[in-house]
């Protein structure tokens, strides 16, 4: 059967919204959201189960609702990677099949093996562009550079302009036309997230760790060095956000 590419690009949008939805009204906007939390948080306020026996229930839209069963599919995986990730714990302990059988409610080592069968599989097929813990991550990471570049939008601004007023001490910088184009593109952005985009591939020229280990000359050598170094602190920082969505997420890993 042929994919459909304009219905799975449909359906990938509808996730996306109903994230940012549920991210706002109940996620007090962090950057990762857990399914099942959010889903269980949707729930007991949209059924009153915070609510005391003389106090009315929340008013839980139907979009919240339905968002909250958009991402359905990723908590379903969710709960199969974490006994999928038991499972192996349990083996790798010399549990046997019959034990996983057992603790799994099943009736033979037959059953709990094809489960496990099962599980791998599944593993398999939602990896790549498939993959929707991978595709969650991404846009979390999307999200919080997006933010972190709106709160320091002036500096950016100032580190990129100090940039470019000394980039003619990188005089080997007027060969490469790759780092022509990314300092014409970030002499003239005006948004904040191209700015960085832009100092990320032109720092990677210039840092004296470089692929050329170009060290600045000339008058501007001294006032380059620190607009260089500048540079290098704003992209810690902005990795350092960027790596903080990865802690923010619930390992899976065996």
């Amino acid at each position: 059967m042929a994919i459909d590419h304009a219905k799975r690009r449909q359906m990938r949008q509808m996730q996306e919204a109903a994230e940012e939805l549920l991210r706002k009204r109940y996620g007090e906007n962090r950057n990762y959201l857990n399914p099942l939390k959010v889903m269980q948080e949707v729930r007991a306020q949209a059924l009153g189960y915070y609510a005391g026996s003389s106090e009315e229930t929340p008013e839980v839209p139907a979009e919240d609702v339905l968002a909250a069963l958009a991402l359905m599919d990723e908590a379903r995986a969710s709960l199969d990677a974490l006994e999928r990730d038991l499972i192996r714990a349990a083996r790798s302990r010399s549990a046997s099949w019959q034990k996983v059988a057992d603790a799994l409610g099943m009736a033979n080592r037959q059953a709990a093996e094809a489960r496990a069968t099962r599980l791998e599989r599944a593993a398999e097929s939602h990896r790549g562009d498939r993959d929707v813990r991978a595709q969650r991550r991404d846009r979390a990471q999307r999200r919080a550079v997006e933010a972190w570049c709106r709160d320091h939008e002036a500096r950016i601004k100032a580190v990129s302009s100090r940039l470019v007023d000394v980039v003619g001490a990188w005089p080997e910088l007027a060969e490469d036309a790759a780092a022509a184009v990314y300092l014409d593109q970030l002499s003239k952005a005006t948004d904040s997230v191209q700015r960085v985009e832009c100092l990320e591939m032109l720092h990677w020229r210039i840092g004296p760790y470089g692929p050329q280990d170009r060290e600045p000359s000339g008058p501007q050598a001294d006032e380059a060095a620190l607009a260089r170094d500048a540079v290098r602190d704003l992209l810690h920082e902005l990795s350092a956000a960027r790596l903080a969505v990865d802690d923010a997420r619930p390992s899976t890993k065996r």
